[in-house]
């Protein structure tokens, strides 16, 4: 297995191509542009794919114990790699295969040799294609108001995240945060107000947040995070820093005058265990929303855990 990793903002381009001359010629031309991964076979080429996903991937359409369409697939079947851009390196002049090869998904096709010329430039433009794709998607599943992800966005993340979890039985904590009245604030103050008071959440959020933590807003009230590596009474503690710093944030009327009352939040929360299993997302959403119906029965401007009896919120007022 050859390495030359990441070590820039450069594109990583990975390349898999049995043919050992090939591929050093490969990446001797490819790394005054980019960073490179190489491997020579399929099993090392998901390896790496999976552990680095790269900009770009140059794949071998025949390769030791199997072909390359057979790699596409299964690159295409994990969410981790699903939408790695592939071009195929191939000597096959059939049009049929050729064919195949864009219908199964691939940006493109070289045939070998390539010249270096047209070789760089079929890489530009799959690394420009890719990445105006990747923008998009970005939007299509990016809250416009509190620059969170959306509910797609939240849909797919924790099917990967339960996945994940269940894979390597590491427990996963679900928090859902409800802002507390916020329809009492749009009715009486205005939606502009209404809308600081949910941007003052979503910042109190993200400064929470580790980089492996996810959080989205859910709706027009609701956040939620996901939080890998973390069990139900340790995501509380993380959800209480959330509750009681927001109690210390003020908003701003449209006049610029502070608004006349504290912000609050009531939140739920659910875990899946190697202890306490999930059958699947639905049922941790749903045990998550039972404990956040929980928080707000008892008063609301608390954090309640599933299965555990609701407590009353330290009296911390500003």
């Amino acid at each position: 297995m050859e390495r030359r990793g990441r070590t820039s903002e450069r594109s990583l381009l990975l390349i898999i191509e049995d043919d050992a001359q090939v591929r050093e010629s490969l990446v001797d031309l490819l790394a005054a542009r980019f960073d490179v991964l190489a491997a020579p076979d399929s099993d090392e080429g998901l390896e790496l794919a999976r552990e680095h996903r790269p900009d770009l991937i140059l794949l071998d359409r025949f390769l030791p114990g199997g072909d390359g369409l057979a790699v596409l697939e299964l690159l295409q079947r994990e969410p981790r790699t699903e939408a790695l851009p592939v071009i195929f390196l191939t000597g096959d002049a059939d049009e049929a295969t050729l064919e195949r090869c864009l219908e199964m998904g691939a940006v493109d096709f070289i045939h070998k040799p390539a010249s270096a010329r047209e070789l760089l430039a079929r890489i530009d433009r799959a690394l420009r294609t890719s990445e105006q794709q990747r923008r998009l998607q970005v939007l299509a599943q990016t809250d416009g108001l509190t620059g969170l992800a959306n509910f797609r966005a939240l849909t797919i993340r924790m099917d990967e995240e339960f996945r994940r979890a269940q894979r390597y039985q590491y427990p996963l904590s679900v928090v859902i945060i409800d802002l507390d009245h916020l329809k009492a604030i749009n009715d009486g103050m205005g939606h502009d107000v209404g809308n600081r008071a949910i941007l003052a959440l979503a910042a109190q959020l993200k400064n929470e947040l580790r980089e492996s933590d996810f959080a989205a807003r859910f709706g027009g009230d609701e956040f939620v995070a996901l939080l890998p590596h973390q069990t139900a009474m340790e995501a509380a503690v993380f959800a209480e820093r959330i509750r009681s710093g927001l109690r210390a944030v003020g908003v701003q009327k449209s006049d610029g005058r502070p608004a006349p009352f504290g912000l609050s939040v009531s939140v739920g929360i659910a875990d899946h265990t190697f202890e306490g299993p999930r059958e699947d997302t639905e049922s941790l959403m749903k045990a998550a929303d039972a404990a956040l119906y929980e928080a707000k029965r008892e008063g609301r401007d608390r954090v309640v855990v599933f299965g555990r009896p609701a407590s009353s919120p330290p009296a911390q007022r500003h």
